[in-house]
């Protein structure tokens, strides 16, 4: 509203973008409108107990909601209250397959490891059978993640009132009960996305000294648009999907006005009018209107009917409707009421011929198109809403990437599945991101030149309060020398041990300069020799070394040796740690391989259209076996992982049944499939699965060595016929042999001589002919096998 506006609660122009009052509220309204409100997550706190103040304390209660016993927990209860061992109880809850609400009817219809319990383990048939009666029960209580009561009398005269676990204030009655009773209740919403953006600017004042507000960020900006038209978007409110990103390249947006309306429209209902907006916007199709009064309101969408409020701006110009009757027309549209309708249907009718002369035919023609668009039309308030937040962070992250993006990664510390998707994105603008180091990183995730910083709070186990302990003190007192004086230095309750070995196990400590191993082995007489420090600090009792007013002046043949870590111990510390690789990779070794067999990156993928069939590779990363509904075959969800991104997998049971022996944890693979992002995140349906040390056997065509005329000796010869002989394979053999004056001479080996290019292969070879002596010629077809097409039917089948 134009209030709401003028006082400063939202910041978007109503009169600029023509929204309608009255859908918000109006004479002809039944009942109360919503306010929701969102806040920064960090300060919903803060709002809450200003409301408090503001209104009075017994004013003012935020909602109960009442949780109950799921699947799981009703085993665990169960068993427990049964005196069943733990362990037991825990075998058996981790039998019911990982879906959202599933309920233990559905469990045992999937999980062949349940029922096959249920009819064996008199135990387990008692648990489940107490379980089935218990399911569904109100456990316990919580708090309603936004709703706050409002009222004119102290709360305790209209609803029953009790405290939580925090002693505050909390109905009794959950929200559908106090809306009933007449109650005021506002949601006050923590947005993560609001906390990020005052993050960035912050950064950007902090590093740049440039002060931005969020206002003042423009809503006609091209670099903007063209980030947003790219469909770079990951990061970005709202446009994250890879159905939101390729309607974005779809559109061409080149306004704000098409990012309000590709928000209303990317849902499930309106998607059926997407094809003919951008249609239209492109000029492929003409734009008719049909009825000149209905061009002013539909001009900005090209003529397709997209918001509620235009169902509303439509009856009152042509019919002669006010807004606030429209919004009733508009609620009897959407809901599909029949007896509204018909009542609806005659009073536009009539209205459109008493104030326009407009034809009875012609006018319920028009009712019954809009009332197809009303059954789908999005508030546009609500789409304008989420477009300011969409606009703002894209032109962050166009504008200030590094900044933006430290800012994006930081918000999702502790989230560590959507930590190492943003921290591939910066990865994908080119932004490296550095390991942590004690005597560089601060708390969160930092921005450097081109490059973020991982922040010290982003390791598990560590935290934020062990993290502001370390950086308070090394802002105050300067780098830390070793680890002694690390120890010695921090608070140990804050900094305990557990928090000192993460430091160390993920490279955090590489900069005090001992190798991992020994640093870590070394942390329990580290700290036990700090606090022997402090003690005698304490007691005024220094040694030698304090005269030469160096706190950490210790010999450091005093920390014990021990063997250095294998690059891959080191490697999964980083990864458990950090959900990245930092120091290298474990495909490192194959990355020559994947170079010369995939046929696109993983992160290249997100530039290929659903449907495409692609061939890619790189590491099994994680990897889950499920059983089909229907015909209860064993199928494979994986995580393939590259160098710089990574992908999910899923591998049906055909496919399984072929290449199970290939689905190992940690194993190099290539995957042939076909794309799929149906329903939002990217995958590949796989048709094949083929290890990456064999991948020549598969798509090698021909092998090229060249050799120089000065090298070709009979010596050398004999060593290439024996690598050949101990690689057998089907790729043809070719010798480009390179005379002294350039001319080359090529000659193709016997039939019989067909080579596989193996690591072995190609290793042994560049280290006989020379490093790029060795070609290999490989099949541009990504998918050997053409079942493709049944796999994405059936896919559809079970989502169905």
């Amino acid at each position: 509203s134009i209030i709401s506006y003028c006082l400063e609660i939202t910041g978007f122009d109503p009169i600029r973008y023509n929204l309608v009052f009255e859908r918000f509220l109006n004479p002809s309204r039944v009942t109360p409108p919503d306010f929701d409100i969102d806040f920064c997550q960090a300060k919903r706190g803060r709002m809450i107990e200003y409301i408090r103040e503001k209104y009075g304390r017994d004013h003012v209660a935020q909602i109960v909601t009442f949780n109950s016993l799921g699947a799981k927990s009703a085993i665990r209860d169960v068993g427990r209250v049964l005196e069943v061992p733990l362990v037991d109880c825990d075998k058996l809850a981790k039998m019911i397959p990982e879906e959202p609400k599933i309920t233990l009817e559905r469990a045992m219809l999937m999980s062949p490891d349940l029922s096959d319990a249920y009819g064996s383990d008199p135990v387990a048939k008692k648990i489940i059978d107490y379980s089935f009666v218990l399911e569904g029960l109100s456990k316990n209580i919580g708090l309603h993640a936004a709703g706050v009561v409002i009222g004119n009398m102290p709360l305790i005269d209209i609803v029953p009132l009790a405290r939580d676990k925090n002693q505050e204030i909390i109905t009794q009655f959950s929200k559908d009960y106090v809306e009933a009773l007449g109650l005021l209740k506002a949601d006050c919403l923590g947005l993560k996305t609001l906390t990020v953006i005052q993050e960035a600017l912050d950064l950007i004042e902090e590093k740049k000294g440039i002060k931005l507000l969020a206002s003042d960020i423009p809503m006609d900006d091209k670099a903007t648009f063209e980030l947003v038209a790219r469909g770079d978007t990951v990061g970005v409110f709202q446009l994250e999907s890879r159905g939101m990103r390729d309607l974005a390249r779809r559109i061409g947006l080149n306004r704000f006005e098409d990012l309000i309306a590709m928000i209303a429209l990317f849902r499930p209902g309106p998607m059926r009018m997407l094809d003919d907006y951008v249609n239209r916007k492109s000029g492929q199709v003409d734009i008719v209107y049909q009825h000149k009064l209905l061009e002013p309101i539909l001009e900005e969408t090209y003529g397709v009917m997209i918001y509620q409020e235009q169902v509303q701006q439509a009856a009152n110009v042509l019919a002669g409707y006010t807004l606030g009757e429209g919004d009733l027309l508009r609620r009897a549209m959407g809901k599909k009421m029949p007896d509204e309708m018909e009542k609806q249907r005659t009073k536009f009718i009539e209205g459109c011929q008493k104030k326009n002369k407009i034809a009875a035919d012609k006018a319920e023609e028009i009712f019954d198109s809009i009332s197809k668009f009303a059954e789908y039309g999005f508030n546009k308030s609500h789409s304008a809403g989420y477009a300011i937040l969409a606009c703002q962070t894209a032109y962050l992250k166009a504008h200030y990437p590094e900044e933006y993006m430290a800012a994006l990664i930081s918000g999702e510390i502790g989230n560590y599945e959507k930590l190492v998707v943003f921290i591939e994105e910066a990865k994908y603008m080119e932004l490296a991101v550095l390991p942590p180091d004690i005597n560089k990183s601060v708390v969160r995730f930092d921005p450097e030149e081109k490059a973020i910083r991982y922040g010290l709070a982003g390791i598990k186990n560590v935290g934020e309060g062990a993290a502001q302990a370390i950086v308070e003190e090394r802002l105050a007192n300067g780098p830390f020398k070793d680890l002694i004086d690390l120890c010695s230095r921090v608070d140990a309750r804050a900094v305990n041990k557990k928090v000192l070995e993460s430091l160390a196990r993920c490279g955090a400590l590489d900069s005090l300069g001992e190798h991992r191993a020994k640093i870590f082995n070394n942390i329990g007489y580290a700290m036990s020799r700090a606090i022997s420090i402090q003690r005698d600090k304490a007691a005024g009792q220094g040694n030698l070394f304090d005269l030469l007013d160096d706190n950490s002046a210790f010999d450091e043949n005093e920390l014990s040796e021990y063997a250095v870590w294998h690059e891959k111990e080191m490697l999964v510390g980083e990864m458990e740690l950090l959900g990245i690789y930092v120091s290298g990779h474990p495909l490192a070794q194959y990355e020559s391989l994947l170079k010369t067999y995939r046929l696109s990156s993983i992160i290249q993928l997100r530039d290929k259209e659903d449907g495409q069939k692609v061939r890619t590779g790189g590491m099994i990363s994680a990897l889950s076996k499920r059983i089909t509904k229907k015909k209860q075959e064993t199928m494979a969800v994986l995580t393939l992982e590259d160098l710089e991104s990574s992908v999910e997998v899923l591998v049906f049971p055909k496919t399984y049944k072929d290449f199970s022996d290939v689905l190992q944890m940690g194993a190099p693979v290539i995957v042939c499939g076909e794309l799929n992002g149906e329903e939002g995140a990217q995958k590949i349906f796989a048709t094949e699965v083929y290890p990456l040390e064999e991948a020549g056997n598969y798509f090698a065509t021909k092998i090229h060595l060249h050799l120089t005329e000065s090298l070709a000796n009979k010596e050398l010869l004999n060593k290439m016929r024996d690598i050949c002989a101990d690689n057998p394979g089907d790729s043809e053999l070719i010798v480009c042999l390179e005379l002294t004056k350039g001319v080359k001479i090529f000659i193709e080996a016997d039939h019989g001589l067909r080579v596989n290019p193996s690591m072995t292969f190609l290793k042994e070879m560049d280290q006989l002919l020379g490093e790029g002596s060795v070609f290999v010629a490989v099949d541009q077809t990504p998918c050997l096998r053409e079942d493709t097409l049944n796999q994405r039917k059936n896919w559809n089948n079970r989502r169905s």
